[in-house]
């Protein structure tokens, strides 16, 4: 039987599926095929076209839009530093005493990175050791580590001040391979003079906060920040610049030869205008006066009244700063946070008071301004000045005096507060024209007060000027502003508020013949080539116009407050002083607040002073022991003999630098202080109907 032969090229691909069953070639069969149609090349040709468009987008995502942060990310993962920390500036005091200075510690840290790359099962074993050895609580370690990003290689400080038996503890009972991204670094901690003299004004550093972190993303987390004061306020100056020495890490984790190195720059030197020596003797003496007394709260201020600088500023309670930067004590970190008193608010500035009788030079000056009054004219004082009620007879209004002084001109009104003589002058009596409400406070606003001062430091009140249509807005039950509202805020009392800072300059600017200065406590700023890169210089908020006769009058009536009145005590003081006390009654006149403020020497002051003691078992009497101890001291110590000025380099700056293994990223790539009004609730002297 012969075999047909068939030439491959005559068989085509689908043939070769077609059964026994199919036609031959001879009988001419039908290849099986189909021609594509257009419609199905077109679809192929658009689906191919956006897939090329998805991946070219893709490409320029990553590449151009996502570029820079992709290239961070990948030298993140190729290189760490270690992280040299530069110290914070040193404050010092205006004869160059350093006031706060860096001093070596260790601190406790956490790696992110290494803690959650590490899977051993005694995690939790691990951190109860260290909330153990470290003295902290379990549930704070957990807290911080739920927050952290796990991809970061940016240290966590979760302690400072270490102690040295707490790190042998982490050493010997913690194994190398067991520590979790925990590591100890050396570290600094500011150090401060006094912890507690200076706290309202300097401060204190803390660790950042989320806040601080978004605020400040140029600082390692490790770092500390300045939370209060001077430490707050000018932080951006103090803190410095931390180094960095790099080096490039391989994908074995193998740490190549270095990079190179950043060295840090330490923060800037502040100068103030605080006397250390000063403020030291001023807190202890008020603290004295306190626990004397039984008293709790109180602020004192001395100042230049011709250039505004703050010599010394203290409030008590104060606040540990050793303890609130470092950490630690709990206890009393844990009781000035619970404290009823408010130790978080500095009262010089930021408590608003009835000034008292402090504000009768300035009712003074307005009656004599607007010519009310003649000043040598002799006027009779009474008991009370008694208004009658017209809705209700048997109760009328009645304004007393503290004691009658018989006949009283301007200058013996104020040496003796004379009520009765200034109710007058405020409101009217007999055939004295009273200034009343609008006039009274037009003076108030002339001379600043109701307003901040401007003080270098966080939190400064304005203060509360009532009228009207203050009355009208807090009390919608007794709209309407009464002859007895006058006479209050004439001898300041009412709603009349002022911050102590207020009440000082207020009173300074008499001495300074109508100068209203701005405070500050800030004088310099160095850098670390001691080359000066800020100063202030004394500032004229506001020069009343007043005459010079009006002023003397005025001037002579406080200083015969020390030569005639309640502060005969001071006539001793080789300087001449002068001022005005003021008692503030306060909650519903059942306490009060006791108030000095005054200047020395008379004739050309150079000091100016105010103390403030709140709820005193008497009035304004108990201050001037304490005016007349620290006075007494500015005499002996300031005035006679002037400090010396130091070097700079004699003082005690810790420059120590410190180190950490942290991951490289480019810089390119303000406890809860309540501070709450001290505003105490204060309330007329009578009953007005």
């Amino acid at each position: 039987m012969k075999r047909k032969h068939y030439h491959l090229s005559n068989l085509s691909v689908e043939e070769i599926l077609v059964d026994k069953h199919a036609k031959t070639f001879e009988e001419n069969f039908e290849r099986l095929e189909r021609p594509i149609s257009k419609n199905r090349v077109f679809r192929f040709f658009v689906f191919s076209l956006l897939c090329i468009l998805v991946i070219l987008s893709r490409v320029f995502y990553l590449n151009i839009i996502k570029g820079q942060e992709n290239y961070i990310i990948s030298e993140k993962n190729r290189t760490r530093y270690i992280l040299i920390k530069a110290p914070r500036g040193i404050i010092y005091d205006r004869y160059h005493n350093a006031i706060v200075s860096n001093k070596t510690s260790l601190s406790l840290i956490l790696l992110p990175r290494d803690f959650f790359d590490t899977n051993l099962p005694s995690k939790d074993l691990i951190v109860n050791q260290i909330s153990s050895i470290f003295n902290l609580d379990i549930k704070e370690i957990e807290a911080i580590i739920k927050k952290i990003d796990e991809f970061s290689y940016e240290p966590i400080l979760i302690k400072t001040n270490i102690t040295s038996d707490m790190a042998r503890l982490f050493e010997s009972d913690i194994k190398k391979e067991n520590r979790l991204g925990f590591y100890i670094i050396e570290d600094y901690t500011r150090a401060y003079g006094d912890e507690y003299a200076f706290t309202h004004v300097v401060g204190y550093t803390g660790r950042m906060s989320e806040e601080d972190v978004k605020n400040y993303p140029q600082y390692p987390i490790a770092d500390l920040i300045g939370k209060y004061g001077i430490e707050s306020k000018y932080e951006k100056y103090l803190h410095g610049l931390s180094g960095k020495q790099m080096m490039e890490v391989d994908a074995r984790s193998k740490i190549n030869p270095e990079l190179g190195i950043i060295d840090p720059e330490p923060g800037n030197r502040l100068i103030t205008t605080i006397d250390k020596d000063l403020q030291e003797f001023v807190y202890k003496s008020l603290q004295k006066t306190a626990d004397k007394l039984g008293l709790k709260k109180g602020t004192a201020i001395m100042a230049n009244p011709k250039t505004g600088e703050i010599l010394a500023m203290v409030s008590i309670p104060s606040i540990n700063a050793d303890a609130f930067s470092s950490g630690s004590p709990k206890n009393i970190i844990q009781e000035t946070l619970t404290s009823k008193f408010n130790p978080f608010i500095n009262r010089a500035i930021s408590g608003l008071y009835s000034p008292g009788s402090t504000i009768k030079p300035l009712v003074a000056l307005a009656a004599l301004m607007e010519k009310t009054i003649n000043p040598e004219d002799n006027i009779k004082d009474v008991d009370a000045i008694v208004i009658p009620n017209k809705y209700n007879p048997d109760k009328p209004s009645i304004f007393k005096d503290w004691k009658n002084h018989g006949l009283v001109n301007m200058r013996t009104a104020i040496a003796y507060s004379c009520n009765i003589y200034f109710y007058a002058l405020g409101g009217g009596y007999k055939d004295i024209p009273g200034l009343g409400i609008t006039r009274l406070k037009k003076y108030w606003e002339l001379f600043h007060l109701g307003s901040k001062l401007g003080i270098d430091l966080e939190n400064e009140k304005d203060g509360n000027l009532p009228d009207p249509e203050y009355k009208k807005r807090v009390n919608p039950d007794n709209p309407l502003w009464l002859l007895g509202d006058t006479y209050n805020v004439s001898i300041g009392q009412g709603d009349l508020l002022l911050t102590p800072l207020q009440i000082a300059y207020y009173i300074g600017s008499i001495a300074n013949h109508g100068k209203i200065m701005k405070p500050y406590v800030v004088s310099e700023i160095l850098d670390d080539d001691n080359k000066v890169i800020f100063k202030q210089t004394p500032i004229v908020i506001k020069n009343v116009n007043i005459p010079q006769d009006y002023l003397d009058i005025v001037l002579d009536g406080m200083r015969k407050v020390v030569t005639l009145g309640s502060g005969q005590l001071m006539k001793t003081i080789p300087f001449e002083v002068a001022g005005k006390t003021g008692s503030a009654q306060i909650q519903g006149n059942t306490k009060t607040n006791a108030i000095f403020a005054g200047f020395a020497p008379y004739k050309d002051p150079e000091v100016l002073i105010l103390v403030l003691l709140e709820e005193p078992p008497e009035g304004s009497v108990v201050t001037i022991p304490l005016v007349d101890e620290i006075l007494r001291f500015y005499y002996n110590n300031r005035f006679i003999k002037k400090p010396t000025v130091q070097d700079f380099n004699n003082d005690t700056e810790t420059t120590t630098t410190t180190t950490t293994v942290v991951n490289v990223q480019d810089s390119t790539g303000n406890s809860q202080a309540e501070n709450t009004n001290n505003q105490e609730e204060t309330t007329t002297t009578t009953t007005l109907h």
